[in-house]
């Protein structure tokens, strides 16, 4: 594969809506813990996906031990905000009472772009955060279930758009790092999940090339979510080829199944074609993205549980030992 991510303290996790992305969130949680990594997995927008997989509530702004070795934060815009000026100040009291004013209120809600700063802010506290009486860090790994592709890239935006804005003082100096955390290829990874169809993967080719020539920020593992695994073994899809090309088979088959045969080899059509697409989309992943690419089968049934993600994250872990 030519990368681990695991090497690295943050993996920002992105991809168009419905492909799947919080699902390999979790599961890039559970490998890294797997390897017996402290984690951090961060939403960055409250989702019911993560409380389905926990199974259990998912409470704003309040770390969750999930699982052994494994924490879950819910990231809150405002509540980051009067974390973050409580920090400043180092009085709690003063910051409620400057956040609370109405006129600054307005303010907060109508401007744009702070909310995604305040959000990239924590994650760079979270991934600063050190062990009590030392200097090992609290969270070996941070996994961002960041937003989906549209928002993701103003998400990612955001630090170098204030740092055009903000030219000195305390904060300029704090954007910066932030900043230099996205940027830095030994510290983060921005990975992108997509489906094996044709609007995911142009989405994802397009936020990888933004990442990478405008914002200059570190990509890693492509994740093609869903795949259809081919139905038969090479001998057997010979035996069926032949079979679709001898008619009198065909008919013979129908006379023994009446009732079945048209259903059974519509089912099989159905399914080699989406076979067929799946290798289709991994090749033009291949082609216009590259490698690393981690291929993950489609899961039956496709609700996905705490089961099915640990499921998800040992194919993670076999590919990337693998050097897929």
């Amino acid at each position: 594969m030519g990368i681990d991510p695991f090497e690295k303290r943050i993996l920002f996790v992105t991809g168009k809506g419905g492909v799947g992305k919080t699902t390999v969130a979790a599961a890039l949680a559970y490998a890294a813990r797997d390897r017996g990594m402290n984690v951090c997995l961060v939403e960055v927008a409250p989702s019911p996906n993560m409380r389905m997989i926990f199974e259990r509530e998912i409470p704003v702004y309040k770390e969750v031990e999930v699982d052994r070795d494994l924490t879950v934060l819910s990231i809150e815009p405002f509540r980051a905000l009067h974390e973050y000026v409580g920090l400043q100040l180092k009085i709690g009291g003063a910051a409620r009472l400057i956040l609370n004013n109405r006129l600054l209120n307005y303010f907060l809600n109508t401007a744009p772009g702070w909310r995604e700063l305040i959000t990239v802010g924590k994650i760079w506290h979270l991934y600063d955060m050190k062990v009590k009486w030392s200097n090992r860090p609290r969270f070996d790994l941070i996994v961002v279930d960041s937003p989906a592709t549209g928002h993701g890239l103003s998400f990612l935006k955001a630090p170098s758009v204030f740092m055009n804005i903000i030219k000195m003082g305390r904060m300029q100096g704090q954007t910066d790092d932030v900043q230099n955390m996205l940027t830095d290829p030994k510290i983060s990874l921005l990975n992108v999940v997509t489906l094996p169809e044709e609007m995911p993967v142009n989405e994802s080719i397009t936020l990888l090339k933004t990442a990478k020539e405008e914002l200059g920020i570190p990509t890693g593992i492509t994740f093609v979510n869903s795949v259809y695994p081919p139905l038969f073994d090479e001998e057997s899809q010979a035996s069926y080829d032949e079979l679709q090309k001898d008619g009198k088979a065909m008919e013979r088959l129908k006379e023994v199944f009446p009732d079945r045969a048209k259903g059974l080899l519509t089912a099989l059509e159905s399914r080699q074609a989406r076979v067929d697409q799946s290798e289709f989309y991994k090749n033009m992943v291949l082609d216009k993205i590259g490698p690393p690419i981690v291929s993950i089968p489609h899961l039956f049934p496709g609700r996905v549980d705490k089961e099915g993600v640990q499921k998800v994250a040992e194919i993670i872990n076999r590919s990337i030992k693998e050097g897929v």
